[in-house]
This record gives C-alpha cells, structure tokens and sequence, in this order.
C-alpha cells in the first residue's frame, strides 16, 4: 500500500451547502425496481429535500448516469422529491439538514440484492500516522438496517467492533482503500459491494476524496475488477502485482481482498 501519495494529498474541504454552485432541478421519477443505468461510468450527486413531520432532512444521492458530468453536485431541494431518486441511483445518505447527522445509509437494490439487512459504524483512527476511516458494517437488532453509528453508540448497545461482519478502511485524505474484510460466511453475497458503496457515499458528504484502488490485487479482487459495477472502474487500479490470498478469519485481509 502506498502511503506517500496519500501523505501529500491535501485534505479535502467539508460538504458546502447548496449554493450557487450548485443546479437547482428537479429530481427525476424514481426509476423502474431493478433497472440500472446502460454502462456510464459518470457518478454525479444529488442534493434532495425529504420532507416531513420533524426536522427538515436532506439525502445525498450518488446517481450512475449521463444526465450530468461525472463528479457533479446538483442541488434538487428546490422541489420535493417525496421519496423519489434519479434513475441510476446507487446510494443515498440521509442526513439531518441542521446539523449534519447522518440518519440512514441505503444502497440502491440491484447492487445489494443478496445483501443480508446491515446497520454500520462509522470510526476513525486516531493512532494513524495518516488520517483513515473505517465504515463497519454488523448484523442484529442493536440499530435498525442503514443506521450510522459511533463508537459511543456501539459500546452503549454492547455491540463490540469484533462483532462486525464487513469492515473497508481508507485514507481519509488520498481515498486509498486499505482493507477490505467480510466474515467468511457472509462472502459472496454482497455485502463488501454493499459495504463499499456505502462508504463512497459517507465520505463525499464528509467532503473526502473519492475511494480508489492501487494495482496489488489477489486474484479475488482481479476476478472482482474484471466485473466492476460501471462507475467504480475509472477508480480501480489495473492490476500490476499479485498478491498471494492470505486467506485469514479474522482482522483486516488488505486491499489484496478488494470488493471480494
């Protein structure tokens, strides 16, 4: 794993309000159960407004289409989406508007079909030399499915970090993914996919650089690449270094295991 480039990556700044910036439209229907966009690998987001009862609620929603460049933030609270995403949607981060909390993580069905119901974790590491993150993901009725929580939270429910069935952890400042771990008799149903794409989502409301791969891939994460959903793929490294699989039950199995 290469740490320099993440050393000189400067920190990116926090989500801006929506503002000038930003191209007030109105969202699209929500698309089709199961359709996805034909191939684009663009990945533009979405501001919307989630009207309702208590206080007033946002989501960001990262959507896999050509109606926009990729990497563009568009502001759609203008009108509201009474629960409606954009075609394409892949994930949508709800969050509460006056102070940022992050409510509920859902990631779009056709990339979490096989997914079990997830609830996650989100900590960082203070003992890094560099800043990093990892989003945890647990199983269990502590929180309800697409909950985010810390580590307060989790120790108060007594839930351990042990208990987690799928952790990704990334620099925070370069988006390098480092590890990528899923319990062994949770693999192959999504859920690092599932994990992954939350992670992507998390991190650009916190206004952090986009999560990519370097090349040193196990043959799982080159079988993985190889089949990539659309927009990870300008993100994901070809592969220059094979690495040995290291298969382990426990603690992290490095990017070597790369959205296996």
């Amino acid at each position: 794993m290469s740490t320099t480039a993440a050393a000189h990556d400067a920190a990116s700044p926090g989500p801006a309000p929506a503002g000038p910036h930003l191209r007030a439209v109105p969202p699209l229907p929500e698309p089709a159960r199961g359709t996805t966009a034909p191939g684009t690998t663009a990945l533009w987001w979405a501001r919307l407004l989630r009207r309702g009862p208590g206080p007033v609620e946002h989501s960001l929603v990262a959507v896999n289409s050509d109606r926009f460049p990729d990497g563009t933030r568009v502001d759609m609270t203008a009108v509201d989406a009474r629960g409606r995403r954009p075609a394409g949607w892949q994930v949508d981060v709800r969050f509460r508007a006056a102070d940022g909390r992050v409510l509920r993580i859902e990631v779009a069905e056709p990339l979490a079909a096989l997914c079990p119901p997830m609830w996650f974790a989100e900590v960082h590491h203070a003992s890094s030399a560099l800043p990093s993150t990892s989003l945890l993901a647990f199983r269990g009725a502590a929180f309800r499915p697409g909950a985010l929580v810390g580590p307060h939270e989790l120790a108060a429910a007594g839930v351990r970090a042990a208990d987690r069935i799928g952790e990704v952890r990334w620099w925070t400042r370069s988006g390098l993914v480092d590890t990528v771990t899923v319990a062994p008799v949770y693999r192959r149903r999504g859920v690092a996919r599932t994990l992954v794409t939350a992670a992507e989502g998390l991190r650009s409301l916190r206004g952090w650089a986009p999560l990519r791969s370097d090349g040193r891939l196990t043959d799982a994460g080159a079988g993985w690449l190889a089949g990539a959903p659309a927009p990870w793929r300008p993100r994901l490294a070809e592969r220059t270094e094979v690495l040995a699989p290291e298969d382990t039950d426990e603690g992290p199995t490095g990017v070597a295991r790369l959205l296996r």
